[in-house]
């Protein structure tokens, strides 16, 4: 089995026997051509890999992370932090390849060039030296053929003998020819044996090219199989985004107890649509429950005794900021009765406007000058109140419990630390929501199911 195995190696080897030596030289020749150039081009493509990723590594470096001034937990961070790392790591994957290339793919290139260069000079070598012992052996054999005619002249006397030469010489001859037909045989083989060898070398180039891009191959999977994992990362990343997300997230982590803006937009939109409503519609059909107010006719007697009709929105606006006034005459703390604006609050209009006055002296200043003003404050919204329960006022009750919180005065006893600082100043603050909310709206804003619907259109504006 191993014979006949052997055989039919021989006679697949024996293929190149029938190229001339011109052709095979050719092949040869193009063949380490191919594997130089493919070898040169595979160094280039390396460096030039290798420069891009160092490069690129470099900068990403010079840069810092490119979600460096982002919200952190915002998405947009998130993205941009993944596709710093997906860069950082891909150049860091190219390297690798790169030295994989290098000592996988070039390394074997380089020493197959190597090997069939030294084979080729050895085949040479070795044909030039058969193709010269065969010229000096038929040389010699020429020189050696036949007897000078003046050598049988003078050996004429001795013909015994010189039958005798002449059979040696036949037998050398014979002796000559068949070294002289070795060395034919010998020539022949070698040669079959130079071309057995040139096709081997050229089967193991072909094979070590396959063999060589097959690993290219799976390199440049691998590759692709890593970047289509790092982009599936991103791309999670990138679907995420969420804008609204990130802007809540920014607003929550800047914001400042002090600041307002929101509570005070929220009351803008309220004053805002409260006024279209007046203008766009009569006041007594904003509320249902509450009761149509229309200013008394005037007649003869009224404008008799009363020179001129008193200016309700300045004298409420004046009496809510004498609370906050440290100029102005401190309040009676024996007084417990409301002031008479804020008292008669049985119309919508006067409830509306109370709310607008207080709106209008948050801007203004929110601190209370003394406790005294600060309880005759609270007065003013617990009467308030009241006139919110006894017309349904659900919206306008909401707005003021709203407004509540924004009011405040530091105890007489916190007054000596005036180096204190802000934040802690924001603790010890007494608020007149603290103060009123045990008015019995609080526990049950709602307290009638006729104004439901403007209650619920007053909420979502808030």
């Amino acid at each position: 089995m191993q014979d006949l195995l052997a055989d039919e190696e021989n006679q697949s080897r024996r293929t190149f026997c029938q190229m001339p030596f011109s052709a095979i030289y050719e092949n040869a020749e193009k063949g380490q051509t191919s594997v130089a150039n493919l070898l040169a081009f595979i160094k280039k493509k390396n460096t030039a890999e290798r420069k891009c990723a160092d490069a690129m590594l470099t900068y990403l470096g010079e840069v810092g992370e490119l979600g460096e001034f982002e919200e952190p937990g915002t998405s947009v961070k998130g993205v941009l932090n993944q596709w710093h790392t997906y860069l950082h790591t891909l150049n860091t994957q190219q390297l690798t390849w790169t030295q994989v290339v290098d000592e996988h793919v070039a390394r074997p290139l380089v020493s197959l060039k190597e090997a069939s260069t030294s084979y080729i000079q050895t085949l040479q070598a070795e044909l030039a030296r058969v193709n010269d012992e065969y010229t000096a052996a038929e040389a010699q054999q020429r020189k050696e053929i036949g007897v000078p005619s003046f050598e049988l002249q003078r050996l004429a006397y001795r013909v015994k003998t010189a039958e005798l030469e002449v059979n040696r010489s036949v037998a050398e001859k014979a002796q000559a020819k068949t070294h002289l037909l070795q060395t034919i045989v010998s020539r022949d083989e070698m040669s079959m044996a130079v071309s057995v060898a040139y096709q081997r070398a050229e089967e193991e180039r072909r094979d070590q090219l396959g063999a060589c891009m097959k690993l290219w191959l799976s390199v440049e999977k691998e590759h692709i199989k890593f970047r289509e994992k790092q982009l599936q990362q991103l791309e999670a990343h990138v679907v995420r985004m969420d804008r609204a997300g990130d802007v809540q997230l920014l607003i929550h982590n800047h914001r400042h107890p002090d600041n307002l803006h929101f509570q005070g937009k929220a009351l803008s939109l309220l004053d805002w649509q409260w006024t279209n409503q007046e203008e766009m519609t009569p006041l007594s059909h904003t509320l249902p429950g509450s009761r149509t107010w229309t200013p008394p006719p005037p007649t003869t007697t009224t404008t008799a005794h009363l020179p001129h009709e008193p200016d309700v929105p300045h004298d409420l606006a004046a009496l809510l900021s004498s609370h906050f006034d440290d100029q102005s005459e401190v309040l009676d703390d024996d007084q417990h009765d409301p002031p008479a604006a804020v008292a008669d609050c049985s119309s919508a209009e006067a409830r509306q406007l109370f709310v607008q006055t207080l709106n209008r002296q948050r801007s203004l200043g929110t601190k209370v000058a003394c406790p005294l003003k600060f309880r005759r404050l609270v007065q003013c919204f617990l009467a308030f109140f009241d006139a919110c329960v006894l017309h349904d006022d659900t919206k306008a009750a909401k707005t003021a419990m709203m407004l509540s919180a924004t009011f405040y005065m530091i105890p007489p006893d916190h007054h000596v630390a005036d180096d204190i600082v802000a934040a802690d100043q924001r603790h010890i603050r007494r608020y007149v929501q603290e103060d009123v909310k045990g008015h019995v709206i609080w526990s049950n804003p709602k307290v009638s199911n006729q104004n439901a619907p403007q209650q619920d259109h007053g909420q979502h504006i808030i």
